[in-house]
């Protein structure tokens, strides 16, 4: 259990010497009319007292105002899915993974330090699109612009020097690529930010600054490096540095910050430069000043929120106040309680009246769920459908609707497919309608039979079924065209192969004899015998796991060659400067 507004808990600390001097009144009124009567009995009114009423009609009060007091800390237990609309800004992450990124005046090394604020950054960016690009001597989108921040996390998390196989570092490309992620509209929501340490070996930085310029999209400039620089480590695949880079003459090369090209960067676009020397950078000042973007509706997405509980708190309290004012204060005859009796009802009807559910609310989630799937708005009526299953023990045909939406939203969603099968196999209405959904689902995916053997096994439960019966009907007329044009191109006679000769029909030799199969070659093998036994070797065939373990390890031996080859790539193709 969690809760909203936790302060509120402060409360029930006081509720405790209020229910201590409640208690201690009760005692006195009991010790002051024993200290009056002694052990005569009670006169007069005193005689309707009820026992105990004042000691009840304390818990009474004191248990609503401890439920009012924890409704108002608002406790949450349970998640539900729901449909939250989105209000951010379009931002583009462009990250330098150039071998430059590798040296390490700033620790561990560049490319570990833009990757970290990278991140950091993103978990600031609620409800805000974001993109990665990633450049060295060539720039490519790595990310598009997405809602969902754990993608955008994964991508910055693989970032390394091999990703772009192209050595060397061409800002200008980086630039342009990242201009054509961001659509056209209003610039204001839009925004790019770079970390990188500005060197620009292509020199074509300057020409997409003034087109960045002419697009209106500003800039944030991160510079990762110092001014003084450091040598550059070549490492090996395991990330030992062998040795130092070194330009084409054989001296050794120290990368440095450009600073004076990065600022010129955000000053020409109306973006900021920030120094990212040391760890941690600038990365407040960063979040603040993309604040300042404008923000607008991004779409919608599917979230998890944990449940307020307050109603329940609330309804409690209130019940509990109800019994206090409406329990009898003292003995009466059967005429004061029929005259009473009206009056109290009507009393707790008016304090129930706040918790009956308006018009709007009646509805329950599974018939929302409903009406949400007849708009096709397949995201928000999975969602209801969710929130109604975890309320208790789910029905059959809520199971077979949220499987009809699941297979709805994903194409070939296997899982959602199974359920619907599973529940297609019941003789109840639940088997009846998982049954026409898969069997209408198969059909628009093209899967005729499939789609057949449901509908038809649907229509054997409930031959009146039209719905069933009319997509049976259109499913075998479908199928009848595929035949016929499947023999309509049997029957079309084949070409031969051009550059091929036709083969020659076999005819008939002396005394009726049909063609002789031809002479073997020296070098042929001789067939096996039909009951020969096995090759050696091959006796025990390996089993399924065995096979997958093998196509586990050929594939693991595969991915890291391919990263040989593209560090070899990088290291081999371009001559010069290459960093």
């Amino acid at each position: 259990m969690t809760f909203e507004h936790p302060l509120w808990l402060w409360g029930l600390l006081l509720i405790l010497p209020l229910a201590l001097l409640e208690w201690r009144a009760v005692r006195r009124a009991e010790q002051a009319v024993r200290a009056m009567l002694g052990s005569r009995p009670l006169p007069g009114l005193m005689a309707q007292r009820l026992p105990k009423r004042r000691l009840s009609s304390s818990a009474l009060r004191v248990g609503a105002l401890v439920f009012a007091t924890l409704g108002a800390a608002g406790p949450q237990w349970g998640r539900e899915a729901v449909r939250r609309a989105s209000q951010g800004s379009d931002l583009v992450m462009v990250v330098d993974v150039s071998a430059s990124m590798q040296t390490r005046d700033v620790p561990p090394s560049r490319l570990e330090e833009a990757r970290r604020e990278a991140i950091a950054l993103l978990s600031r960016l609620q409800g805000s699109r974001v993109g990665v690009v990633a450049f060295a001597g060539d720039a490519i989108r790595l990310c598009p612009l997405t809602l969902d921040p754990a993608a955008v996390r994964l991508t910055l998390e693989t970032l390394e020097p091999g990703t772009v196989s192209e050595p060397g570092s061409d800002l200008g490309k980086a630039l342009r690529t990242a201009l054509k992620l961001l659509p056209a509209g209003r610039r204001d929501e839009q925004a790019m930010v770079i970390w990188t340490d500005g060197e620009d070996l292509e020199g074509h930085a300057r020409e997409a600054i003034a087109e960045v310029k002419r697009a209106g999209l500003r800039v944030f400039v991160v510079g990762v490096g110092t001014p003084a620089g450091d040598v550059i480590p070549m490492s090996d695949m395991s990330g030992v540095a062998l040795e130092v880079k070194k330009d084409e003459n054989g001296n050794i090369v120290r990368s440095k910050l450009d600073e004076p090209l990065l600022r010129e960067l955000a000053r020409g676009t109306n973006g900021q430069y920030f120094a990212a020397s040391r760890s941690g950078g600038d990365l407040v000042r960063l979040t603040g000043s993309l604040g300042s973007l404008a923000r607008s509706k991004k779409g919608t997405r599917l979230v998890e929120r944990p449940v307020a509980r307050f109603p329940l708190c609330a309804l409690v309290a209130a019940l509990g106040l109800v019994a206090f004012l409406a329990a009898p204060r003292r003995r009466l005859s059967e005429r004061s309680a029929s005259l009473l009796a009206p009056r109290r009802a009507a009393l707790v009807l008016l304090a129930l009246l706040p918790f009956v559910p308006g018009q709007a609310n009646a509805q329950s989630a599974w018939a929302r769920g409903d009406a949400a799937w007849r708009k096709k708005d397949y995201a928000r009526a999975e969602s209801l459908y969710v929130q109604r299953a975890r309320l208790g023990k789910p029905p059959a045909e809520l199971l077979a609707n949220l499987a009809s939406v699941r297979a709805e939203q994903a194409a070939g969603d296997t899982v959602a497919e199974k359920a619907l099968s599973r529940l297609a196999s019941r003789q109840d209405q639940a088997g009846q309608l998982s049954g026409y959904n898969l069997g209408t689902l198969l059909g628009r995916r093209n899967e005729i039979n499939r789609s057949l053997a449901e509908l038809r096994r649907a229509l054997e439960r409930d031959p009146n079924d039209l719905d069933a019966r009319w997509n049976y009907e259109l499913m075998r007329k479908r199928l009848q065209d595929e035949q016929k044009k499947q023999q309509q191109q049997s029957q079309q006679p084949k070409d031969p192969e051009p550059g091929k000769d036709p083969q020659p029909q076999p005819q008939s030799g002396q005394g009726g004899q049909g063609p002789q199969p031809p002479p073997q070659q020296g070098n042929a093998q001789p067939q096996p015998e039909a009951n020969a036994p096995p090759a050696p070797g091959m006796q025990q065939p390996m089993t399924k796991q065995q096979a997958e373990r093998l196509l586990g390890s050929l594939g693991d031996l595969e991915r890291l060659e391919r990263k040989n080859q593209r560090a070899n790539k990088a290291q081999k193709e371009k001559r010069g400067k290459d960093w």
